[in-house]
């Protein structure tokens, strides 16, 4: 920051040596010049968490940090879409955990935005992305929130607000074996999906007020289901055989260019 403050002083003596010597001024390269050295802070205060994967799997920013079970999974160096990534090996126990953000109060605005790259094709079950539990309808779910891999190769998500239970599942597709960036945003009214920051699905129609709070650990990379009809319900678990990287969640619905900015990798 210093070295950056100094750079600065430098740039604006010479802004004054050409006003005073009546010479033009390069605006936009001093434009630029100042996007790059006055960066967002990565942890602001919209920010819930912030995973980057890189050397652990803990919130970088405000300690919400994962758990992992039995040593699983793990971190991959040389995979990630920015230096390291973690990856799920498609067992139960390849899962991680938050329980700080157990009972977070999410509120009527949120998005979550990371990168994802499955190590296989998926054909039969649902895989876990992000969850707060398993969501079926408004009085059964445990759960308030979730993003999966469905069958086909799509791409599904559920979510209970204060105002109803809503679920996609078949959003967009995904290519197996390819890295996409996944972005869900919900301002209180309209909830937004983006795959590769293009806009696949908005829905002005489905849910209105907070998102519920409920008493359970946000999950990566696992999810429960129910199976069966009207009260008759088990569980069913799936795990995910795939890659995870810089995964962000944050207190606000982001923008189109926000959205744009994650996708090319700068700070939001």
């Amino acid at each position: 920051m210093a070295k950056a403050a100094l750079v600065l002083t430098a740039f604006l003596a010479i802004f004054l040596v050409k006003v005073d010597a009546g010479m033009d001024f390069d605006w936009d390269y001093f434009r630029d010049f100042l996007a790059h050295i006055i960066q967002p802070d990565p942890c602001g205060a919209d920010v819930i968490a912030y995973y980057k994967f890189d050397r652990s799997v803990r919130d970088v920013c405000f300690g919400h940090n994962a758990q992992k079970n039995s040593g699983t999974p793990v971190l991959d160096p040389s995979t990630g879409i920015s230096n390291a990534a973690v990856k799920f090996q498609g067992f139960q126990s390849s899962q991680l955990h938050v329980p700080s953000l157990n009972g977070y109060a999410w509120g009527s605005k949120f998005s979550v935005s990371f990168w994802f790259k499955t190590s296989t094709r998926w054909h039969q079950n649902i895989q876990g992305l992000i969850n707060n539990g398993p969501v079926s309808n408004e009085t059964t779910s445990s759960g308030s929130l979730e993003i999966y891999l469905n069958t086909g190769n799509y791409i599904g998500a559920s979510i209970v607000t204060s105002h109803s239970a809503k679920a996609w599942p078949r959003i967009t597709t995904a290519v197996p074996r390819h890295w996409h960036h996944l972005v869900m945003t919900y301002d209180g009214k309209t909830i937004n999906f983006y795959l590769n920051n293009h806009l696949k699905l908005t829905d002005t129609e489905c849910c209105h007020g907070n998102i519920v709070s409920k008493n359970s650990d946000v999950v990566l990379g696992h999810i429960e289901r129910y199976y069966g009809y009207g009260y008759d319900y088990s569980y069913g678990t799936q795990a995910i055989n795939s890659y995870i990287d810089e995964m962000k969640l944050f207190k606000k619905a982001l923008t189109a260019h926000e959205v744009l900015k994650l996708y090319r990798l700068k700070v939001v």
